[in-house]
């Protein structure tokens, strides 16, 4: 009897697992779903400000911190050490294109190395390929250049 019953459950588990087969864009075309039927209000363009789109009384707090934003001496930081050459006389720029406005790049999947990558991990590689000791991450001059970039 035991045995008849884990075998049922078992055909039972294995036929629902392979009934429910859904698509990346199945899955965001539902999540998308969900969020605009639940917030009918909200613009759909809205939605990338996150919990600031949804709930008025944050977004007032994040906007009010906008206007004397307390992150702009990390990113007058950041530049500074942005500017500041290597000792090998190379600098962040000759890593990164676009002047070092390349947050909206990372993270990325490297597919060789079998690794994500981030900004942060790619300046400290900047770093090492050009003789110079890593940075911490999360603050101090690794902050500031986040910042920055």
């Amino acid at each position: 009897m035991r045995k008849l019953i884990v075998t049922m459950v078992a055909v039972l588990t294995t036929t629902v697992w392979v009934g429910v087969k859904a698509s990346p864009e199945d899955d965001q075309a539902a999540f998308q779903s969900y969020f605009t039927t639940k917030f009918p209000d909200t613009p759909v363009d809205d939605f990338i400000n996150g919990v600031y789109s949804i709930d008025a009384p944050s977004r007032e707090q994040w906007e009010e911190i906008e206007e004397f934003p307390p992150y702009e001496l990390s990113i007058d930081a950041g530049q500074a050490e942005w500017d500041k050459p290597f000792a090998n006389g190379k600098s962040y720029a000759d890593c990164f294109e676009n002047e070092g406005a390349v947050r909206g790049n990372y993270p990325y999947w490297d597919a060789e190395r079998k690794e994500v990558v981030t900004m942060e991990l790619a300046i400290n590689e900047c770093r090492e390929t050009n003789g110079e000791k890593p940075l911490k991450y999360s603050k101090g001059k690794m902050a500031d250049l986040s910042a920055y970039m």
